[in-house]
């Protein structure tokens, strides 16, 4: 005898929602690295096979999830941009010297932040860069080394050990900047 079952049909709010699944699975089962912790999985269908698919569905489901979360936190999170990290590092140091109540090491590093947004910075060598000058852009460069800048400022200032020019200042930006790049990189 090969009888065909009935839906019953669902209603909500007084509607017709469907049908209501004959055969229903739920179970607790155990998923990937997370062997000591159970996870509910459940499968409902008009019959037993379909349920048993949509159960192991479910499982499939859960597994998938954990591998591409896995995947996710084994990559390393995309590197702001450059701007982004200008910012952050300009916000730094900005915060560090109004904190010791330096406001013109504050205002020197604004400069040297619009210096290395307007591309007046370049790397000659190792630690070793040429800077523009902000007041003639076009004929005045600065060779900076370490901490140590052929303007007429860091000239004035020598004797001041913590004293660095605003060409100094876009040059160890810059230096920042791309040390992040490579750090992200290796």
């Amino acid at each position: 005898m090969n009888e065909t079952i009935p839906q019953i049909p669902l209603a909500v709010n007084g509607q017709a929602a469907g049908t209501d699944a004959l055969c229903s699975m739920n179970g607790f089962v155990k998923i990937g690295r997370h062997e000591t912790r159970d996870h509910q999985c459940t499968g409902r269908g008009a019959t037993p096979e379909e349920a048993a698919a949509h159960f192991f569905g479910c499982m499939d489901a859960l597994e998938a999830g954990y591998a591409a979360r896995a995947a996710r936190l084994a990559a390393p999170p995309p590197l702001a941009s450059r701007m982004q990290r200008l910012g952050l590092l300009l916000a730094c140091g900005l915060e560090h010297s109004i904190a010791r109540n330096d406001h013109k090491l504050a205002e020197r590093l604004l400069k040297a932040a619009a210096i290395v947004l307007a591309g007046g910075v370049a790397q000659t060598g190792e630690g070793a860069y040429v800077v523009r000058s902000q007041t003639e852009p076009e004929a005045t460069f600065y060779e900076v080394a370490g901490r140590a800048c052929t303007c007429a400022d860091s000239r004035r200032k020598s004797d001041e050990k913590t004293y660095r020019c605003k060409h100094v200042l876009a040059a160890c930006l810059v230096m920042k900047l791309d040390d992040q790049e490579k750090e992200h990189t290796s």
